[in-house]
């Protein structure tokens, strides 16, 4: 893995609406929230507009939790450092889900999308949720599709990687790893507070 450039958090939360807008689960709460404006808010992010940004933030707050200590933003540090990265296909593999349930189970435990990958392969599904999701996504990766940046988040450079967002997109690599990129761009935030942050 290797680092970029630091970026702007506004970045990062643009992006992270911007996937999840697309997101057959989470899609209908950013659209509720978004009200009377416009969905290129979310579509189209002018990050110079900071107006725009703290809209974003609103809306990432009462979609996700975030900067309201709530969700999955509880007890999610105030001060990150944002990166874009490159993650090379050994880097992904150790890359771990949020210390969550659902995919503790999926991942019988190990919290690696490797091993989630093998059981929804062999038709494994928790707490009664289909796979069909990963396997739209899959077919949308053969097809060329290009998604939002993964996001990713650590305490420092030697410790475990945990994905903030992108949990299924991830899984879906490993449904087929021979499309899983050489290099991937993502999105990784350092903080040492993430030892605090119970999906940590």
């Amino acid at each position: 893995m290797r680092l970029i450039s630091q970026v702007q958090e506004d970045l990062v939360i643009a992006e992270f609406l911007f996937a999840e807008f697309y997101s057959d689960r989470f899609r209908s709460g950013i659209v509720e929230t978004l009200g009377d404006y416009d969905s290129d808010l979310i579509t189209k992010p002018n990050l110079e507009n900071q107006n725009d940004n703290q809209l974003r933030r609103d809306i990432l707050g009462q979609t996700r939790g975030f900067g309201r200590n709530t969700e999955l933003f509880e007890n999610f540090p105030g001060e990150v450092t944002w990166y874009k990265a490159v993650f090379q296909k050994q880097d992904l593999s150790e890359v771990m889900y949020i210390n969550y349930s659902y995919w503790n189970e999926l991942s019988s435990g190990t919290r690696l999308p490797i091993h989630a990958s093998k059981n929804i392969i062999e038709n494994v599904e928790v707490y009664g949720l289909s796979n069909q999701g990963f396997y739209d996504i899959s077919a949308a990766i053969k097809n060329g599709k290009v998604f939002p940046k993964l996001i990713f988040v650590a305490m420092d450079a030697t410790s475990r990687v945990v994905v903030l967002e992108g949990h299924a997109r991830l899984t879906a690599y490993y449904m087929d790893r021979k499309y899983i990129p050489d290099e991937m761009e993502v999105f990784i935030g350092y903080s040492d507070k993430f030892s605090e942050w119970d999906l940590y």
